[in-house]
């Protein structure tokens, strides 16, 4: 019996072995992965991180523990290639502390030791000061006992001369023993100081916070795949540098073109593929809508009590700070979010170049001969890409699940559009159809052109067979302005004739000719009786498109569809000249609205929405 159960107890062991070998859950391999493209801005860079997944199809987590100090957490996102799945990606923070050394633990436990010497030597001075405050009331006792004794003749001398000298021992001692515990009390202060400076040099980097990427990823089948993590740092940026070399002969220059890098965002950039962009790295996709431009009659006495004269220099000045909003304002725009920021700095761009052309309204001669200087002017340099031949190494120093509902291609109509009063960049265009079975809600877009993330921003509602527009960037390639050709001034009767003329440019660097909306506006009143603005003619017709006519026309807006030929620029650059004549009161003055007033707002807001669609 001892032989049968001592059998049954191996065969039971065997069998839990081979059930551990065989069936036992082992530990997935954790995917590699590495830096492998940087997009290096002024001020930020893109860095894109490859990830190899070698893992059995199905759902799972993984996580990227070392983004670096300066990654900016809202721009995390993530593409797949085929066979994956981005289910969501986030980003989240984990404060770590490390075990503390036994040098450390030393340290601390001097450190207390320190502190209640120091605490210990505190109370002793006030005992010794409690002493001293006690002796000081003897000697006040002794002086007066001892007259009172020597006035009725008991005076004992020897009693006296002993009480005396026991006070002057005693407080000659508490003053030794004083200034020997403040001694040692003012070095143990500096010993603690020292001591708590090692113990913070010690400690330093002991508690760190650890910034991850979660990435929740779908594996369609089996085998190894590639996971690109995209995100935005800061600390880091570029700038160019030169050397130009001529010949002895003078008949050849060489230039050397070079760039300056700064790279402090906590990680280092080894063997990558780095591009330097002189754009912005806003994520934002769509451009700046035009704003009808109102105009109201005021006083003109009040407008000349509230302008003091200005020569050249203070219109230019004047001009460049206007610039400078309008500037900040489009940088803006491209670094919004949601409709709401978009609306909010298109509004503050408008607002600028209303500004500047109320300067063009009211100004005399000198402000007319000043904004002409600086018609070419411009405060937005070209976006361009430098791609470095070969990898460089340089070194340093938010959950989400994604479900898909359906994929379709949808009818589309590509276009540019320039809006030189409001900046120099053109930007590209999409008009949509939902052709699909459902109505698309309103959220946020991430959009490509050509394999490369444009940016990303927000769409209203779409019924099923609406059109609506998506933005996708500016075009590097071209680029437009505004110039004031000429202004001229008339008195007919009791009316005040101003009259315009203006032209706009485009600039073509691509090699194809490029079709484009070339869009402008004119004053605008809503009382037409007060305020007459008449068109007069331009190079071009005005666009005959139903939907223009019927919104933003009758608004005082101008839109031209026009043809930009090719590499044209300078002297072959596209031109389109417009002219148009305002008569009022001649003894008022134009006024503009500063773009804040409510009305004005609600207007705007309307014209965007069913324009834009956006």
């Amino acid at each position: 019996m001892q032989r049968f159960f001592t059998q049954l107890l191996g065969l039971s062991f065997l069998s839990l072995c081979l059930a551990n070998m065989g069936f036992a859950e082992t530990k997935p391999e954790l995917p590699q992965d590495r830096i492998t493209h940087v997009t290096l801005y002024r001020g930020q860079a893109m860095v894109t991180r490859e990830i190899q997944v070698s893992r059995e199809a199905g759902n799972f987590e993984w996580v990227l523990e070392d983004l670096p100090e300066q990654v900016v957490s809202d721009s995390l996102f993530a593409e797949g290639e085929d066979g994956i799945e981005i289910r969501a990606v986030r980003y989240r923070e984990r404060p770590v502390t490390d075990e503390p050394r036994e040098e450390l633990r030393a340290l601390e436990a001097q450190i207390m030791e320190l502190n209640y010497s120091i605490g210990y030597r505190t109370e002793q001075n006030k005992q010794f000061q409690e002493n001293l405050e006690y002796l000081e009331s003897m000697k006040n006792f002794v002086a007066p006992t001892a007259t009172k004794e020597l006035s009725h003749g008991v005076l004992n001398a020897d009693t006296l001369e002993a009480t005396i000298r026991l006070i002057f021992s005693q407080r000659a001692e508490l003053l030794k023993e004083t200034m020997e515990n403040n001694k040692a009390l003012h070095e143990e202060q500096v010993l603690y100081e020292t001591l708590q400076r090692k113990h913070a040099t010690l400690t330093k980097g002991a508690s760190k916070t650890i910034r991850e990427a979660v990435l929740f990823l779908e594996k369609k089948k089996a085998g190894q795949v590639s996971v690109r993590l995209n995100y935005l740092v800061n600390g880091c940026g570029w700038s160019p540098q030169y050397t130009f070399r001529a010949d002895e002969d003078r008949q050849r220059v060489a230039m050397e073109y070079s760039a300056v890098i700064q790279q402090l965002s906590g990680e280092d950039w080894s063997n990558v593929q780095l591009i330097l962009s002189t754009a912005s790295p806003g994520l934002s996709s769509n451009g700046p809508a035009l704003a009808p431009f109102y105009v109201t009659l005021q006083e003109e006495a009040i407008i000349q009590t509230n302008q003091s004269p200005m020569v050249q220099s203070r219109i230019k000045q004047q001009v460049k700070d206007i610039r400078g909003r309008q500037q900040q304002a489009n940088n803006d725009i491209r670094n919004s979010y949601n409709r709401g920021e978009l609306f909010g700095n298109t509004l503050a761009t408008n607002s600028a170049a209303m500004q500047l052309q109320q300067l063009e309204l009211n100004g005399g001669k000198a402000v007319v001969q000043t904004l002409q200087q600086m018609n070419g002017d411009s405060v937005e340099s070209p976006s361009i890409n430098y791609e470095i031949s070969g990898t460089v190494s340089v070194a340093s120093r938010s959950d989400q699940q994604m479900v898909q509902i359906l994929q379709t291609d949808l009818e589309t109509e590509f276009y540019h559009i320039a809006t030189p009063v409001l900046t120099s960049y053109v930007y590209r265009e999409a008009k949509l159809k939902n052709g699909t079975s459902v109505d698309l809600l309103a959220g946020p877009i991430n959009v490509y052109l050509e394999g490369r993330y444009v940016g990303r921003g927000e769409i209203s509602t779409v019924a099923r067979g609406q059109m609506f527009v998506v933005g996708f960037g500016a075009d590097p390639q071209l680029r437009t302005r505004r110039e004031l050709v000429s202004k001229e001034e008339d008195v007919q009767g009791g009316n005040r004739e101003l009259e315009f003329k203006y032209r706009l440019v485009v600039d073509n660097y691509k090699s194809e000719t490029v079709q484009l909306l070339l869009m402008d506006r004119l004053p605008y009143s809503q009382r037409d009786s007060e305020i007459r603005v008449t068109f007069l003619d331009s190079d071009v017709p005005l666009s005959e498109d139903a939907s223009y006519q019927r919104q933003a026309r009758p608004r005082g807006l101008l839109q031209w569809k026009v043809d930009a030929s090719a590499e044209s620029e300078n002297e072959e650059s596209f031109v389109l000249n417009y002219s148009y004549r305002i008569e009022f009161d001649r003894s008022f003055q134009l006024a503009s609205p500063s773009g804040n007033e409510p009305e004005f707002q609600q207007d705007f807001e309307q014209l965007y929405r069913e324009n834009y669609r956006r």
